[in-house]
């Protein structure tokens, strides 16, 4: 099932949307090397991180700084003969997906980053169990929540028939019982306060996830570093923004993640890009600092809140926030268009860190060239 597509119907009403936190983030980023000082030193200007180690001496100095952090997890994958997240798979045999041969699930990653990798079955009892302890351990250490990586289980384990488990949920298929496991450990992280969260990356947001964590992440957002070129066409980004825009406002987060630097654009241009569709889309932009050298101005942007909806022009896409406005072109063609900065001393362009010329109308003329994107701040 095509999910963007799949979502086009979908007016949802999200059930204990995110907190407020969350809801208003911006952009965020995440950091999967080493957490020294002078990598939280860089965090400063991020509102949440992703990949904090379960260290609560480390998770602390994060805190101190204002920073809150999210442990990485996966509830997909574990690499057999050796301890992951506090477990070895190959002493829990009861955990693994069994496929209709009578075969251990293989990881879809086997072939790349995890090589002999077991999926695990959401469904077994047993990991059931373990899920929910290495949760525990993690919201002892005082961490901000839960990222969820690989939040596509096999659908289907056929472990009762061969011997090798029970199912939690007998007749039900594991999208089932791994929605089930997210409602657990979001109901466990919640017991850690309300302001906890739990965000899941499917790669592609899935409509089954909705309302059972805070949120989802939509990875290679436009630019990946699997191609040598912007990864979403136009009418992809809008399909992205019709089928997720709507939840997003309603309280359920999505996190376009952009990987910049591997197009032929300069990477100033892809990030300011990216973060543009984002902000336009209801999104929270994160880059896991692929833009830090070129464009660390968007970590530190506060728009607030959008003043409406989507603004669409001849050649050019607008939104409106309480303290600025962000803007990108068409694919095929240039923009000219005035931005009102009616009510404001002026407006400052981010990409030209420039003040812009007002007209007598109290308006600017702002032209952009095809595919770019623009942030500006009334100031």
């Amino acid at each position: 099932m095509n999910t963007v597509l799949g979502l086009a119907f979908l007016a949802t009403t999200v059930a204990q949307p995110a907190p407020g936190w969350l809801q208003d983030a911006e952009t965020c980023n995440g950091w999967y090397h080493r957490w020294d000082d002078a990598a939280l030193a860089q965090m400063r200007d991020a509102l949440f991180v992703i990949g904090v180690p379960p260290d609560k001496k480390v998770i602390e100095k994060a805190h101190g700084q204002g920073t809150r952090v999210l442990v990485y997890v996966t509830f997909y994958q574990m690499p057999p003969g050796k301890t992951y997240q506090k477990a070895n798979v190959s002493d829990h045999p009861d955990w693994n997906v069994i496929h209709p041969d009578g075969k251990e699930g293989i990881s879809v990653f086997d072939s790349s980053d995890n090589p002999g990798w077991r999926t695990v079955c959401p469904n077994s009892p047993d990991y059931r169990r373990y899920a929910l302890e290495y949760t525990k351990f993690i919201m002892d250490q005082g961490a901000d929540g839960l990222f969820i990586d690989n939040g596509h289980p096999d659908v289907t384990c056929e472990a009762p028939e061969f011997g090798r488990h029970q199912h939690l949920y007998p007749g039900k298929d594991n999208i089932y019982a791994y929605r089930k496991l997210l409602e657990d450990v979001r109901a466990a992280v919640k017991g850690y306060g309300e302001d906890k969260i739990i965000i899941v990356n499917p790669g592609t947001p899935r409509k089954e996830w909705v309302g059972a964590c805070d949120g989802q992440m939509l990875e290679s957002y436009i630019c990946t570093h699997a191609a040598d070129h912007r990864w979403h066409k136009e009418a992809r980004l809008l399909d992205f923004q019709r089928a997720w825009g709507p939840p997003a406002d309603e309280g359920h987060a999505v996190v376009a993640l952009s990987y910049i630097g591997h197009t032929g654009n300069s990477p100033r241009e892809d990030a300011f890009y990216c973060y543009a569709w984002a902000r336009i889309s209801s999104f929270v932009w994160a880059d896991w600092f692929t833009a830090k050298d070129v464009a660390r101005a968007l970590y530190k942007l506060r728009l607030g809140k959008p003043t409406g909806p989507m603004q669409r022009g001849d050649g050019y896409y607008m939104r409106e926030f309480e303290r600025g406005a962000v803007a990108v072109s068409s694919e095929s063609r240039a923009a000219t268009f005035g931005l009102s900065a009616k009510g404001h001393a002026g407006v400052y362009d981010v990409f030209a860190a420039r003040r812009l010329k007002l007209g007598r109308s109290g308006n600017c003329e702002i032209t952009l060239e095809p595919r770019q994107g623009r942030v500006y701040l009334f100031r």
